[in-house]
């Protein structure tokens, strides 16, 4: 049964997207009890087994966040079903651009998620990679010394 969050849904939703940070960012209990209104919840046998979360940005774009399904209750669907969810959700409230940001393009493109243009990528800034992109920059910068 797929059914939206509630706010006991919490620790359960925490544990799942923390057995899974290889592939999800973290999220702090606040941040998902914030987004109850647009988390749901895939409940089997009385357990949470699934979460899928819609991030609103505007009223024109929003993303599919910390999608996981329990690894004993995968490839029966409920990931699907959760998305399906969040989709219409986005739909409802005249929401057209719907982002995800994955490594699993196979299943969202099932989904009819799509790279817009084959142009358009999700970069990420990073500090580290700033330093660095720094010290390449002035590496490759002429000399703005005087000569003698």
């Amino acid at each position: 049964m797929i059914r939206l969050a509630r706010p006991e849904d919490v620790p359960a939703i925490l544990a799942l997207i923390h057995q899974n940070t290889d592939h999800l960012l973290e999220r702090s209990p606040e941040e998902v009890e914030s987004l109850l209104p647009t988390f749901w919840v895939a409940e089997q046998e009385g357990a949470v087994v699934g979460c899928c979360c819609l991030e609103i940005y505007s009223r024109k774009i929003a993303e599919v966040r910390s999608l996981v399904v329990r690894q004993d209750w995968r490839n029966r669907g409920l990931g699907r079903q959760l998305v399906r969810e969040a989709v219409g959700e986005a739909r409802r409230r005249g929401i057209h651009e719907i982002l995800t940001v994955t490594s699993e393009l196979g299943f969202f493109g099932s989904l009819n998620f799509r790279p817009v243009l084959n142009e358009k990528y999700a970069l990420f800034w990073s500090a580290d990679a700033d330093a660095d992109a720094d010290a390449d920059a002035d590496a490759a910068r002429p000399s703005e010394r005087k000569q003698p």
